[in-house]
């Protein structure tokens, strides 16, 4: 675990499919934090330092869908971190974050055909379609920010926003007071509203995109999830613990035990064999 400052960490955990190595997974997640040196402070004298994660869900049936979900939660972060209240302005939000994948996309398809041509495997005429259709993603990414006044006091807060079926969880005693975008299981369907590479409508994606905020106490947990962990989250509570504390004591092992114990769901059928990705951030 790391994290920024003392009294916030994280982690990142990835699990791909099974029988998939873990560079073929689909799911990508990023996270950056504020050091305490670099808060910014006001006149008042308190200082402000944040920390920001996104998960981006690759949707499979699209070409090159790992490489797009990668380059959109960095740059979704990268555009939160420069926004400052992004969530104040949603479509400058938006046409910012749009932009900044559209020139990182374009520039990894560059490298990607000429890495192809060096290789001595070209562009076949039967991926040609799929790379013009480009790639989709669904997208959560959330801020938590903790405002330390002049005695030493943090007041912790989170903003978020999300577009598909990607969640965030605010947890307390491992109880779920707040479940975003999803909010049951049966609201995780086959057509989830999605992020194409090849999008430029800026408006239709910011009316698309839902936002979420909420207050943090010490103690307090946000998992940022992919689909089919986010779905099992919010499945029923099993063998008298609440899904949100055993998530996290497993998160606490790390990323072999993490891995071993998402492989056991899935055997058992109470989690989809599908990519999954977790980010947990802890007060």
């Amino acid at each position: 675990m790391g994290g920024a400052p003392s009294t916030l960490n994280y982690q990142v955990l990835r699990v791909p499919k099974s029988g998939n190595a873990i560079a073929e997974c689909e799911d990508a997640a990023y996270a950056w934090h504020s050091s305490e040196d670099e808060g910014a402070r006001d006149g008042g004298g308190q200082a402000n330092v944040q920390l920001y994660a996104a998960v981006a869900d690759g949707a499979s049936e699209s070409l090159l869908a790992g490489p797009w979900a990668d380059r959109l939660a960095r740059d979704v972060v990268e555009s939160m971190v420069l926004g400052r209240e992004w969530w104040r302005d949603v479509s400058r939000f938006v046409g910012d974050f749009m932009r900044r994948a559209e020139t990182s996309w374009d520039a990894y398809l560059e490298r990607y055909k000429a890495d192809r041509i060096a290789r001595g495997r070209p562009i076949t005429w039967y991926e040609q379609p799929g790379l013009e259709k480009g790639a989709f993603a669904t997208i959560v990414g959330a801020e938590v920010r903790g405002t330390v006044d002049e005695g030493g006091n943090v007041a912790w807060s989170w903003h978020a926003f999300a577009l598909g079926d990607s969640c965030l969880f605010h947890l307390r005693d491992g109880a779920v007071l707040h479940s975003f975008p999803v909010t049951e299981t049966e609201g995780f369907g086959i057509t989830p509203d999605l992020l194409g590479s090849r999008n430029h409508d800026t408006t239709l994606v910011a009316e698309r995109l839902s936002l979420a905020h909420g207050t943090l106490k010490r103690g307090d947990e946000l998992l940022i999830a992919s689909d089919a962990l986010a779905a099992w989250l919010l499945s029923a509570d099993r063998a008298g613990t609440s899904p949100g504390t055993r998530l996290a004591l497993l998160a606490e092992l790390g990323d072999e035990s993490f891995g071993e114990w998402v492989d056991d769901q899935r055997t058992r059928g109470l989690m989809r064999n599908d990519d999954v990705t977790l980010v947990r951030l802890k007060v």
